[in-house]
């Protein structure tokens, strides 16, 4: 099969939904306590906040994109940050978390390499 192809059913669609916006939840309380931390000691620290924060809209844009054939990818990438953790994809049918656990691996396995190097 062809993973960009996949079929989501209705209630597949609706737990998608909920991890989704459960990741992005997590990711904005992680991203409003960086903010709480970040050093305003002078004026021009408030053009740094600013390139951070956009910095982190483009990034955010990326993350959060809701398209059916991104979302494997999306959530393989939400479980390897700690946004979702293994027993909440559930919903999603086991070809899916099996997919999604496969590119996990992958994620994890290059990053393994980058530290032995």
């Amino acid at each position: 099969m062809l993973h960009g192809n996949m079929k989501w059913s209705k209630s597949e669609k609706e737990a998608a939904r909920s991890l989704f916006d459960l990741a992005r939840q997590r990711d904005y309380r992680r991203l409003m306590e960086s903010i709480k931390d970040f050093p305003l000691e002078a004026g021009e620290d408030i053009w740094k906040l600013r390139e951070f924060l956009n910095m982190k809209a483009k990034e955010f844009d990326r993350k959060y994109d809701y398209r059916y054939s991104r979302l494997p990818k999306l959530f393989a990438e939400y479980l390897d940050e700690g946004l979702l953790h293994k027993e909440e994809l559930e919903g999603l049918g086991e070809e899916k978390v099996a997919y999604i656990t496969e590119i996990v691996d992958y994620i994890q396995g290059i990053k393994n390499l980058g530290e032995e190097v």
